[in-house]
This record gives C-alpha cells, structure tokens and sequence, in this order.
C-alpha cells in the first residue's frame, strides 16, 4: 500500500515530515502508524499495523446484471386498527364524515369506537370488535382515530378510551361506555339488546 501510495517516482510523504523513498515507505509507514502499544492512553495492548496492499474484489456476474435490474419497494405496514375489518366497519375522515354516515345509516344501529392508536386496552379489543361486526352485519361499526380527531372527540365528550357510542336513527344517541376486555362481554350485552337478540345474552 506504501507503494501505492507513491506519487513521484518511488518517493512517499513521511507524517513525521519530508520524504521517504520508496524501498523504505513499507517500514516508514507500518512504523509511523501505531495501534495502541503499551501507552498510559489506552489499556489495548496492541502492537503496530503492518499496512499491506490489498486488491478489490470483483463483483460476481450474477450481481452486476442483476443490479441495473433490481428495484427496492417497501409496502404500507397494515396498522393494527385495519386488521380484521368487516364490509360493515370503516375509519372516519373527519367531523362531517362522522354526521354524514350517522345520517345514511337510517334505522340502522351504528357502533361508534374511539380509540387511540397508542392504546393498549384499544389494540386488545380490536380483534373482538371485529368478530362482533362479524356476526352482524346489519350494524354499522364506525372507528374514530382520537389522535387525529381531538377536537371532535373533546366535542363529543369522549375523555376516556376505549369509548363506544351507539346511535339509531332518529333516537340519536341511544347508549356511551367506556369498556376494558374484562368488562367487554358485559357491555356488548347492550349490543345485542340494541340489535334486539336479547335471547344472546
């Protein structure tokens, strides 16, 4: 490398200064150039580099051709609130996006769940949300993302999460709990009754 280093004729600069000629840049150089030794700098009982030339390895065939071919995409992580949706299940956009579908969905019972995508006890009963919309179809399940919608949810009066309202029609606003998955069969019961299967519970 000493050698390589050389840029006129068998001469390499010295770091302690001046010149060195190139039969001697070797040794010049691998002396110049400590690792550690026994200095009261370091404990790393290291010795000196010798610096040797070393060549560069050529790319494999397979490697160059397939590099001018090769493309890196890297999909949309699916977010745990998306996982398991139902055709009857979807995240509102906005304030009127919520007013909008509460006024489309007629008679139809609607589930309105607030969550938060940092929330654990959200992320535990998603999975049961899901198998709940599931079985009825004929409900309308709304998600309202918190961090996004603040203001709307200060609104609605929405301070505690997991938090779920169920509308109908023209009753408007027909029920509000906060639910944990231990006390979430006992509040789904309203569910049922609002979907009037009170046998189910």
């Amino acid at each position: 490398m000493a050698e390589a280093l050389c840029s006129r004729g068998g001469v390499v600069a010295s770091p302690y200064g001046g010149e060195v000629a190139a039969g001697r840049a070797t040794a010049a150089m691998a002396e110049s150039v400590a690792i550690g030794g026994y200095s009261s700098k370091s404990t790393f009982p290291g010795g000196r580099m010798a610096l040797t030339e070393r060549k560069a390895r050529p790319l494999q065939k397979n490697l160059e051709a397939a590099a001018g071919q090769m493309s890196l995409t890297i999909g949309k992580a699916m977010r745990w609130w998306e996982k398991g949706l139902q055709p009857n299940m979807r995240e509102i956009e906005s304030a009127q996006d919520l007013a909008d579908s509460l006024l489309n969905a007629g008679d139809k019972l609607v589930v309105v769940d607030f969550f938060s995508p940092g929330c654990g006890g959200c992320r535990a009963l998603h999975p049961k949300i899901a198998q709940l919309a599931e079985k009825n179809p004929e409900v309308l399940f709304l998600q309202v993302n918190y961090e996004k919608h603040k203001s709307m949810c200060y609104s609605l009066h929405v301070h505690v999460l997991p938090f779920f309202r169920f509308y109908r029609g023209a009753q408007g606003r027909v029920s509000s709990f906060s639910c944990t998955n231990a006390t979430y069969e006992m509040q789904m019961c309203r569910l049922k009754l609002f979907v009037y299967k009170p046998a189910e519970c």
